[in-house]
């Protein structure tokens, strides 16, 4: 019998060696897989700033108060401890610890020490979970393109989706082991992968002129009662975006910041700003000059459709120049005559339109270009002067900075640099030139445009102390079955430069069914008031000083066509038969 029991005593002190010595080290990383647990860490998400290094957003630590229910064995008793800390009420925390599931989400973005103080609570199937808060101190004057990040940091919208890859950075992972309580181990965490930090992007944008063109346009938004506007600011040599407003109305003259990016989105039929294609078309192939003087009459007849001028008026002789001050559509459709439905179709296309910008924004439109060979007998008349194709206001802003800039077609840009997490600054590299008029032909339409400013119908868009060209729009909106227009509803637009012949800010103001249709009324007075505060901001001097020669960071550009503009941040301080509507004159 003692030979038996000595027998067994043996063989299980040899199995007792083969499982502690022999395989221990298997056995032990199998209890290690059973109460393992991988937890993500989360990389700092990269900040955005404006221009002059002004926080737009930034990511802070937060942490993720998360459940188990299947743990928890007295959800009401941990309910009641737990709401006080986080904030929730505890009859929510109840229902959500009673679910049959194995994760449940109980307070979310909560500060570090809520979460300490969680878990000093040492709450069975309650743990934290690392994340990250996004913070943007401006508020929501930016949203529209800075854009937004869920609560897992997961972009949303604007620059945050458009630059997801170099903002998100790369997640870490953290190894802990958990008690059969749900509790963590003590001296269990083990970092496996080090989480790193996000690039951030440092914006052309200038928040200080932001705000200023935020406030002019929702103003004006407000008192028009417009569905909604937008307005742009660009240094037109450099395609660098100083300012993108955008701004929803509401009920009894209300209006707010809006969170969609307008300036790209949104698409309208662009009325009288579109006959620059025309005109610096037909000066580019030498079929007119500023004075070639034309026949005007008060209605004309295009493949047997009549259209109009805005007001009626004699038949008149009238130069080009006085045509494009004037904004007569008849005048315009017999110079878009001269040059034939290939030529301009052609040109249309080399100014950008139906195609994307080179931005890139997320949601941002190509826009509705017609080709050619679907041009209707009537299109010949419609097209020169803003109907059938639609346009975005950043692609009408594009075509002004082409005559502003001498000639050139270039990207716009919202990024100027990435900034490394050790705050190196890697500049982005400068927009492509593409260019589509001459130098001569830039500054003549340029000059063309002055008038438009000093005798036409931009009136409303001077500039103490600053030659401006520019041109007023304003179009009919189509219909939304797609059949004619609806009735008394315009897009009144005005976009141009300043100075005139040495142009340093050009800006473009849209506003979707204002009270007062005309472009010339509605959106050359927002113009006005937002380029005189970008002038003064990067302190461009006025057209009288130096002869009408502006002075950018100390040097007086030699021509126009030379974009090397760096602005430097001073201290705050179409309906019936082709019948051309009203505002189609672009009054």
């Amino acid at each position: 019998m003692l030979g038996i029991i000595a027998a067994v005593f043996l063989l299980l002190a040899l199995r007792l060696v083969q499982v502690q010595v022999l395989n221990g080290g298997r056995y032990a990383a199998y209890g290690q897989a059973e109460t393992a647990s991988s937890i993500t860490l989360p990389a700092l998400r990269g900040t955005i700033y404006d221009r002059s290094g002004n926080v737009l957003a930034m990511s802070v630590a937060r942490e993720t108060i998360v459940g188990d229910p299947h743990q928890v064995a007295d959800p009401r008793g941990e309910a009641a401890r737990l709401a006080p800390v986080v904030g929730v009420a505890a009859s929510q925390l109840e229902k959500l610890l009673s679910e049959n599931a194995g994760f449940v989400y109980l307070a979310q973005q909560v500060t570090p020490q809520v979460a300490d103080a969680v878990a000093k609570l040492k709450l069975p199937g309650i743990t934290e979970k690392a994340t990250e808060g996004r913070v943007d101190p401006p508020g929501s004057l930016d949203q529209a393109i800075v854009g937004s990040v869920g609560i897992d940091s997961q972009p949303l919208s604007g620059l945050e989706y458009q630059d997801n890859k170099l903002l998100a950075g790369s997640t870490g992972e953290e190894v802990v082991n958990l008690a059969p309580g749900g509790i963590v181990l003590p001296g269990s965490r083990r970092v496996s992968r080090l989480a790193h930090a996000g690039d951030g992007l440092l914006l052309t944008i200038d928040d200080t002129l932001q705000y200023q063109t935020m406030q002019a346009l929702q103003a004006q938004v407000a008192s028009s009662g417009a569905t909604y506007g937008t307005a742009i600011i660009m240094d037109p040599n450099t395609g660098a975006i100083l300012a993108m407003a955008n701004v929803a109305g509401g009920a009894n003259g209300t209006a707010r910041p809006a969170t969609e990016n307008y300036a790209v989105t949104r698409v309208f039929e662009p009325g009288s700003v579109f006959k620059i294609v025309t005109f610096g078309t037909a000066l580019q192939d030498g079929l007119i000059t500023p004075t070639t003087t034309f026949s005007v009459p008060n209605q004309y007849n295009v493949g047997g459709a009549l259209f109009h001028d805005a007001e009626t008026h004699p038949t008149e002789q009238l130069t080009a120049t006085q045509i494009i001050a004037q904004s007569s559509n008849i005048g315009t459709i017999k110079i878009a005559q001269m040059l034939g439905k290939g030529r301009l179709a052609a040109a249309i296309s080399n100014f950008g339109f139906g195609e994307p910008t080179g931005l890139g924004f997320p949601g941002e439109s190509w826009g509705i270009v017609r080709p050619v060979w679907n041009w209707s007998a009537t299109a010949i008349g419609s097209t020169p002067i803003g109907q059938d194709d639609a346009v975005t206001a950043l692609q009408a802003l594009d075509m002004m900075n082409c005559v502003a800039n001498g000639g050139y077609m270039i990207r716009p840009s919202l990024v100027q640099s990435v900034v490394a997490p050790d705050g190196t600054k890697h500049a982005v590299a400068a927009s492509p030139r593409r260019r589509i008029l001459s130098t001569t032909t830039a500054r003549t339409l340029a000059t063309m445009l002055e008038q438009v400013v000093k005798v036409g119908t931009g009136v409303n868009a001077v500039v103490p102390g600053y030659t401006v060209a520019g041109k007023t729009g304003t179009a009919n909106i189509p219909n939304h079955n797609g059949t004619g227009y609806a009735p008394g509803a315009f897009m009144a637009t005005f976009a141009g430069f300043a100075p005139a012949q040495h142009p340093a800010l050009s800006a473009i103001v849209v506003l979707d069914r204002p009270r007062q249709i005309y472009g010339g009324a509605a959106s050359a007075p927002v113009f006005a008031t937002i380029m005189q505060d970008a002038l003064q901001r990067f302190g461009i001097p006025p057209s009288s000083a130096g002869a009408g020669s502006t002075t950018v960071n100390g040097v007086t550009p030699a021509a126009p066509s030379a974009p090397s503009s760096q602005l430097t941040r001073q201290p705050s301080p179409a309906s019936g038969a082709h019948r051309s509507p009203a505002g189609g004159a672009g009054g």
